[in-house]
């Protein structure tokens, strides 16, 4: 089922109020007139019968009063009360639920990034050096040469996969484990597995392969359940990815390079693995993206902030790249009208023209900045038909949606019961001494009642029941 990120909820009922205490008070005055106005007249002159008032004038209308007062609270408060908390408990259920999926993304174990300008994000945030400005300029990297021996595409392999390389071993020992490459050539795959070997990890890992065309929505819907091989088995997500992208210009000299050489891997945990593994050591978090035409991309980022990911005074930055025309000046736009106080920064004014590898280097630039708690990111890609924005955060923000105490009305025992036992009382009051057949069915129907009664109310056992003799049997 697709994500909606403008869902319609129903509104909070009001709850209700209980029944005054004086009401009850009223009644009781009024039913004990009432029986004194019926039994005091037909009392013996000369002598007081004690128990005949006691059991005509006090006791029968005092059960009386607690029968007629049950089914009153019963009717006025409790069953309006329960269908409130109901109706309210289950908003409450679908806006938690709502927000929760909404905050739903996959977790940022470590990166490795190799762009033309070294330290990149620490200098864009002017925590180290000074930012880079090269507008318009191809860039390389000169780091990455090749020898005799390999190619330039398999040193800058072995340069992403050393420094993960711990971490790496332990995913690929965990049994749900693979890489996925961004780039033109799914050939390329054999390179990949040569650089793991070289660099010494375990075992031959699974490689995927996306083409450069493709929108990766990915953390909404990781990847297609078409494009996962099928020995995934009933839970098609690995717990842990390996994303590889790069842009290698040709060495042809007569290609003329229209975008910097950039390479980034990006060691990702699915939500299932975090909540398995709590401890386990992160950068930050890839929420849920939201993606729209360029002409709406003031729409999509109200959207995405009102769903409060994180609290929006904690994002401070927010990063783009490639994006042209409208889809840049629209995105820009809605930005500043939004309200956010963020930073610009734009990665094609400091390393020159971006190719496809930008919008995984958007991702690590802001993952590795809220790794320096430099607060959370907004992050701006484009996509075939308009723009895409993603936050990246510390952690996500739990359910915002208060739960109100007026939400858990549910008595163990309601009105229902008492008026069940004051209707048991008063007819053993009112039938002759002594036990009876009669006495036994009244006993046994009002027992049933109460039981049953009390299973509609908390109906929790015995759907239990249901679900295990369904399981044994």
């Amino acid at each position: 089922m697709s994500f909606k990120w403008d869902p319609q909820f129903s509104s909070e009922q009001k709850a209700v109020e209980p029944l005054p205490i004086w009401f009850f008070i009223f009644l009781y005055v009024l039913i004990e007139g009432f029986a004194l106005f019926v039994v005091v007249p037909g009392l013996p002159k000369g002598s007081f019968p004690r128990d005949k008032f006691l059991h005509d004038a006090v006791v029968i209308p005092f059960f009386l009063w607690t029968g007629i007062s049950c089914l009153l609270l019963m009717a006025a408060y409790d069953t309006p009360a329960t269908l409130v908390a109901n109706h309210n408990t289950k908003r409450w259920n679908e806006i938690a639920s709502w927000q929760q999926r909404s905050c739903a993304g996959v977790a940022v174990l470590d990166s490795v990034m190799l762009t033309p300008e070294p330290d990149l994000a620490e200098r864009m945030l002017k925590l180290e050096g000074t930012p880079p400005e090269n507008p318009g300029r191809v860039m390389a990297l000169e780091n990455i040469v090749g020898t005799d021996d390999q190619t330039r595409l398999h040193t800058l392999l072995e340069a992403l996969l050393t420094p993960l390389a711990g971490r790496l071993a332990q995913a690929a020992k965990a049994g749900s484990f693979e890489i996925v490459m961004q780039c033109e050539d799914e050939e390329l795959s054999s390179e990949v597995r040569a650089a793991w070997g070289k660099v010494g990890l375990p075992g031959q890992p699974v490689v995927r392969c996306l083409d450069n065309s493709r929108d990766v929505d990915f953390a909404e819907d990781w990847f297609k359940d078409d494009r996962r091989p099928a020995w995934y088995g009933d839970d098609p997500t690995p717990k842990y990815q390996l994303m590889l992208a790069w842009h290698l210009n040709d060495a042809n000299p007569d290609i003329v390079p229209t975008a910097s050489e950039a390479a980034v891997a990006l060691l990702l945990a699915s939500s299932a693995l975090m909540r398995e593994q709590p401890k386990l050591k992160y950068q930050a978090w890839l929420l849920r993206q939201i993606a729209g035409d360029a002409d709406q991309v003031d729409k999509s980022l109200a959207r995405l902030l009102k769903a409060e990911q994180v609290p929006n005074e904690l994002i401070h930055h927010f990063w783009h790249s490639r994006l042209k025309g409208l889809a840049q000046h629209a995105t820009l736009g809605a930005v500043r009208e939004s309200g956010l106080k963020v930073e610009e920064h734009a990665i094609d004014l400091a390393i020159g023209p971006q190719a496809h590898v930008a919008r995984w280097v958007l991702q690590a630039l802001a993952a590795k900045m809220v790794q320096f708690g430099q607060g959370a990111q907004l992050v701006a890609s484009p996509r075939e038909q308009g723009v895409a924005l993603n936050v990246v955060a510390k952690e996500p923000a739990g359910v915002t949606v208060p739960w109100k105490q007026e939400y858990d009305y549910n008595p163990f025992f309601g009105p229902e019961q008492g008026a069940f036992a004051s209707l048991w009382a008063i007819a053993m009051l009112v039938t002759p001494k002594g036990w009876s057949t009669g006495d036994t069915a009244i006993t046994c129907a009002v027992a049933v009642a109460m039981v049953l009664f009390f299973f509609l109310r908390h109906p929790g056992p015995v759907r239990f029941v249901v679900h295990l003799l369904d399981y044994y049997w």
